[in-house]
């Protein structure tokens, strides 16, 4: 097989998430909200934590639920107008949602040997995609691999949020396939979850890595590797056969 393409999803492969979800929970969470409500209040607004939660994370929560069941992500679009609508303010959606994601975003560090392995990857001649599911518009997401020098790594970034649809359907990746002009007979996609990474490229029709760890369940991948770091040398060999 001569590889091309590689897609790779982005939490527990790329980047270390402080969560299995890609959201603020518990302390995150806590601390996210409070930045929310003094953004309000500095816009004139008087809301406080508690009107977070009802207002806009209750209802979110349960669309997200019901969304991620039919494989789609939940759109914060119609909670935060409810938000803006209860605290008088006109601030954008997505300057609301960075006040809440930026002490978790803060938190999110590549994966060690992560960037070394793509880098070497990128040396070797490699087409490189992200494709994540995330539960967030991923402009946020880029500013964490902006902030870590991993923007410009891949020649395509989707993430899930803002195409309209998640893994393991295998529409993200063949929007990535089409942005890095490769064919999925030369492509690989490189996951650390088998229901959802390895489910998807399956159905992509590509061959496909698995990141062995706890999310062992779902169809079983072309190969597996301890982490991104081994990955050079699984395509180095794969080259050399």
């Amino acid at each position: 097989m001569i590889v091309k393409g590689v897609l790779l999803d982005m939490g527990g492969v790329v980047l270390e998430m402080a969560g299995a979800r890609g959201f603020p929970v518990e302390r995150l969470d806590w601390r996210g909200r409070e930045a929310m409500v003094r953004l309000i209040r500095a816009q004139g607004g008087r809301l406080g934590r508690d009107d977070l939660e009802t207002l806009l994370f209750t209802p979110w929560r349960l669309d997200y639920q019901r969304r991620v069941a039919m494989g789609r992500e939940a759109a914060w679009e119609p909670h935060l107008e409810r938000l803006r609508g209860a605290a008088g303010i006109t601030t954008p959606d997505l300057q609301l949602l960075e006040a809440w994601f930026r002490p978790y975003g803060e938190q999110l560090r590549p994966i060690a040997g992560a960037v070394e392995a793509l880098e070497s990857l990128r040396a070797s001649g490699f087409e490189l995609a992200l494709v994540s599911n995330v539960p967030l518009p991923g402009a946020l997401y880029e500013q964490v691999l902006r902030r870590h020098g991993l923007s410009d790594t891949f020649r395509s970034r989707r993430f899930s949020y803002d195409c309209g649809t998640r893994k393991p359907s295998p529409a993200l990746l063949r929007r990535a396939l089409q942005d890095l002009g490769v064919g999925k007979e030369a492509s690989i996609m490189v996951g650390d979850r088998r229901d959802r990474d390895i489910g998807a490229g399956r159905a992509a029709g590509l061959a496909t890595v698995w990141i062995r760890g706890e999310f062992d369940d779902g169809p079983a991948a072309d190969a597996e590797i301890g982490s991104l770091a081994d990955l050079p040398e699984l395509l180095g060999s794969w080259t050399d056969g």
